[in-house]
């Protein structure tokens, strides 16, 4: 049997993610490859590395808007990433896709073609920040002729891709899972930087409630159209309730999402756990 599992986008709801390994590991279930789209390319590159969960949960207790990204006048973006650039090399070096211990595909969208481009050679840090790279908040990586974006634009959770390389049982996680439009968020602590007090006041208008709930919708309807295709032999959905994509400082509600979206499924991963 070879074990794929295939990581969703989602923010700060990527801490799922975290919980989701942690209760694989207990269960004795080890991928043999990864894909991730997002925050799901950033953490499978992280675990693909060789970080442990602690490791990980350390790497994202880290990442928020104050300390992270930095205003960048002069980009095509409203951020730089030299920091969160600089947060992952200081975990896991500059690595090749060739030296990773478990083998990783990550999904970006090329906005010049307009099409899906699926990055597994040459420099990991370079394709996580592609992937990563939120259009008008976070700049593309321009890499041979191409503008690659976040890849949740086309597939955020790409089971599909675990498939192509040669998984015969795939494990998807879906970070769409979350709560109706109108249900109060937690506040997060107050920011520093200009940076994170100017999100912080966009979070609390409902515009911006308006626009992750559109995209949660439109995450929801991409997944149904690849789910039509092909489906994964277990799709995992954590309740991400009212964890937005910034919460970052919600990583704990997020990694108990997780870990209780396994439990869920445990009697059937169980059987896999013990082959």
């Amino acid at each position: 049997m070879r074990i794929g599992l295939a990581l969703g986008g989602g923010g700060a709801r990527g801490a799922a993610h975290i919980g989701v390994l942690m209760e694989l590991e207990r269960l004795g279930i080890r991928p043999n490859l990864l894909t991730g789209t997002s925050i799901g390319g950033l953490v499978g590159a992280l675990y693909a590395s060789g970080l442990t969960c602690d490791d990980l949960t350390d790497c994202f207790a880290q990442i928020n808007i104050s300390s992270m990204y930095s205003f960048a006048a002069s980009l095509p973006a409203l951020t730089g990433v030299a920091k969160i650039e600089q947060l992952l090399e200081s975990f896991i070096g500059r690595p090749k896709f060739t030296e990773l211990g478990i083998p990783l595909a990550v999904v970006t969208s090329d906005l010049v073609a307009r099409k899906e481009v699926i990055l597994d050679e040459g420099d990991v840090i370079t394709a996580v920040l592609a992937t990563i790279a939120i259009p008008i908040l976070f700049p593309p990586v321009e890499m041979d002729g191409m503008v690659l974006a976040d890849g949740g634009i086309l597939n955020n959770t790409p089971f599909s891709i675990a498939r192509a390389r040669g998984a015969n049982y795939v494990i998807a996680v879906d970070l769409s899972n979350t709560a109706p439009y109108g249900t109060p968020d937690k506040p997060a602590p107050t920011p520093t930087g200009v940076l994170g007090r100017a999100l912080a006041l966009t979070q609390r208008r409902k515009t911006w409630q308006i626009m992750s709930v559109v995209a949660d919708i439109i995450t929801a309807q991409t997944l149904q159209k690849h789910l039509a295709v092909s489906r994964p032999e277990v799709l995992l959905q954590p309740h991400m309730g009212s964890i937005g994509l910034f919460d970052f400082h919600r990583m704990d509600e997020g990694i108990e999402a997780g870990r209780t979206a396994v439990r869920e499924m445990e009697k059937q991963l169980s059987a896999i756990g013990n082959r």
